[in-house]
Order: C-alpha cells, then structure tokens, then sequence
C-alpha cells in the first residue's frame, strides 16, 4: 500500500504544492495514515492466523518485524526524494511560465 501511494502520488505532491517542506509534511501525513492502516491491517491477519507478513502465531520472528519497518523505512525515503523532486521540476516548471518574451 505504501508502495502504491509512493509511486502515484509523491512525485505530484512536490510537483503541485509550492512550499517544499509543505509538500513533504503532506506526503508524510498522508504516509503515516497509511502506514498505521497497513500495520494494523498485517497485525489482523496475523491475528488471524496468517502467516505471509510475521510467520506463525505466536511464535514470530522479530528479524522480520524489524525488516519490515526498515523497508519501510527505504520507501518513505525513496518517497521523500520524490516529492523533492517533483518540487525541483515544478519549480522549473513556473519559472518557464513566468518567463515573458519580449518581441
């Protein structure tokens, strides 16, 4: 899910909001609601008896816990650098825009 959210909309969050610390506060929001929504959604499964994120109940291995939050760790990082960018490249964007030729 956070994957998704990463490609989709991080670049077109820097590139639309001006402000570029807006812009990554709004992808982190935006991020960390998702990120709870997934956790707390692999944390029902697993209740549950699923066994594909944090291996059997009860007995889980916390190398796999803390894999997790490192990968996601590397997403909201590859995120971040991408609502960077995209600011970068609307800034380009307005400043060719706000240019005015004089014939």
């Amino acid at each position: 899910m956070n994957v998704i959210y990463t490609v989709l909309f991080a670049f077109a969050i820097g590139f639309f909001v001006k402000h570029k610390g807006m812009a990554v506060l709004t992808y982190l929001v935006v991020g960390s609601l998702l990120f709870t929504f997934q956790s707390v959604n692999l944390l029902l499964e697993w209740a549950d008896g699923s066994e594909a994120a944090f291996g059997p109940f009860p007995d889980y291995e916390s190398a796999k816990v803390i894999g997790y939050g490192l990968v996601n760790l590397i997403i909201t990082a590859v995120g971040i650098g991408l609502v960077l960018l995209g600011a970068k490249v609307g800034a380009k964007h307005a400043a060719k825009k706000s240019v005015v030729s004089v014939d």
